[in-house]
């Protein structure tokens, strides 16, 4: 018998399952890669249908840019004193107007009113009248921070950098409502402004982290309960700083979550940390020097 002939018949045998055997091997590898990468992007949403969250769509994955960004607080004091001399009208913002530190209240002596059904042109109609608002074409209208609902009805507008608004007391203007007698808009009884200004870029635009990733944040954290629902999320700069004169603001996400039809918390993830911030009070640095 011809041994050598045996090996060699053997060794070929042996050598061709090897190779049907790694290419099974890669085939699988690659397909469990595939899997993995679809769960991955699937995971999130199939694990709050497990636990009953609800929420309206999928979480975005768009990549969006922003900046850390520094803001002054407006002197209210010097810049009334200033739009009176521009106007040539001494006697602006003088009545039913509170001057307050770096804000401003007021008690509009004319009537104004807001449609629910068309709040943001009923309300830009205010906003554009220089003689109601100061800096008012620098607000937009922030409905998700907004309720038209309830006892005490009261609508948010906030200061806008490049398409972000902000969310933060130091940008925004609290307008609070009364309702009308006979129909359904609503007054503008009274409102708080503030503002800042001289807003500069600290660094060059940078990419944040996306809505999606932001809620899975959340929930990894156990801070979407089950049987809850997500009501909204809304990507705002926020203070996180002050140092000096100056305020420093991040990206960060507001998220919505509605546990039943009276209680909404917000949490808060810093877009560009990816960490969640809720319960962080803003860090103030002196002037040592």
């Amino acid at each position: 018998m011809d041994f050598k002939r045996i090996e060699w018949i053997f060794f070929l045998v042996f050598f061709g399952v090897n190779i049907f055997l790694f290419g099974i091997y890669r085939e699988g590898v690659q397909d469990e890669r595939n899997v993995s990468y679809s769960d991955r992007a699937e995971s999130l949403e199939h694990r709050l249908k497990k636990e009953n969250i609800e929420h309206k769509g999928t979480f975005s994955t768009a990549q969006i840019e922003g900046y850390y960004l520094s803001g002054e607080k407006t002197n209210f004091y010097e810049m009334v004193q200033q739009k009176r001399i521009e106007q040539g009208d001494n006697n602006l913002f003088r009545y039913n107007t509170d001057i307050i530190e770096n804000g401003m209240i007021r008690y509009p002596t004319a009537n104004y009113y807001i449609d629910p059904k068309n709040v943001e042109t009923t309300l830009s109609e205010f906003l554009s009248n220089n003689e109601n608002v100061l800096f008012g074409n620098e607000y937009t209208y922030n409905s998700q921070f907004s309720n038209l609902t309830g006892d005490f009805p009261e609508i948010t507008v906030s200061q806008v950098y490049e398409g972000i608004a902000f969310r933060d007391d130091s940008a925004e203007i609290s307008l609070s409502l009364e309702k009308h007698e006979t129909d359904e808009l609503f007054k503008i009884a009274t409102y708080t402004q503030y503002h800042i200004e001289n807003i500069e870029k600290l660094r060059e635009k940078t990419s944040l982290y996306t809505e999606h990733e932001a809620v899975e944040t959340l929930y990894i954290n156990s801070k979407i309960p089950s049987n809850s629902t997500i009501t909204f999320s809304k990507l705002a700069y926020s203070c996180i700083y002050q140092i000096r004169e100056k305020n420093v603001y991040v990206p960060v996400w507001f998220i919505g979550i509605s546990s039943n039809e009276t209680s909404l918390q917000i949490e808060q993830v810093n877009a560009m940390s990816n960490t969640i911030i809720t319960n962080n009070t803003v860090t103030r640095v002196e002037n040592q020097g």
